[in-house]
């Protein structure tokens, strides 16, 4: 198997500095996805949704904001039908409008929410759920609606369980308010399945 790597910045150069990705093929198969720069609030449901869109599933990964520039990593792998991930343009499938995007049906097993009193701010979530293409994508997006965002994520699958966590903020950096934690709560609690 082959080592492959697709690198791309708005630039056009490997500069760090500047927004890009780079796709780099492991050797288990699944591809290790880097990405880095300035994004829009709701970038992290956009290119969840592509991938999925695309038959890509997230395996594993990270993903935090450092003042303005974000800086992220993420283990994919193809489903049945998938694009190839060495051909896809993940800055085009970041920058994408969620907002014609279908809000399909997800589950739960379980959630966790901590208020931003004890984490500096940012509301705290954690979610175990059966693995499901589209989960991120859909999660995301849900707080997108509630105009919340995520700050950082750390994104894990385990024999078929998805285990993620999500420190999360509202647009501009605010700390959540009280009526969008209530909304938030709400909606997970009709995502929940036993």
């Amino acid at each position: 198997m082959s080592n492959a790597t697709t690198t791309a910045t708005i630039s056009g150069t490997s500069n760090r500095a500047q927004t890009g990705f780079e796709v780099d093929r492991t050797l288990t198969g699944t591809f290790q996805v880097k990405l880095w720069g300035r994004f829009h609030p709701g970038w992290l449901g956009a290119l969840s949704s592509g991938l999925s869109r695309h038959r890509i599933s997230i395996i594993s990964g990270s993903a935090k904001k450092t003042g303005t520039s974000w800086d992220a990593s993420f283990e994919v792998t193809s489903t049945r039908f998938a694009s190839d991930p060495l051909k896809l343009d993940f800055l085009a499938l970041a920058r994408e409008d969620n907002d014609a995007v279908a809000e399909s049906v997800f589950s739960l097993s379980q959630f966790t929410l901590e208020p931003p009193a004890k984490h500096h701010g940012a509301l705290y979530l954690e979610v175990k759920a059966a693995d499901q293409l589209g989960f991120l994508g859909q999660l995301l997006n849900r707080l997108a609606f509630l105009l919340l965002f995520p700050e950082e994520i750390s994104i894990d699958t385990v024999q078929g369980r998805i285990f993620d966590k999500f420190w999360i903020r509202g647009l501009g950096g605010t700390t959540p308010s009280e009526t969008a934690q209530a909304a938030l709560e709400k909606k997970l609690a009709e995502c929940r399945h036993a």
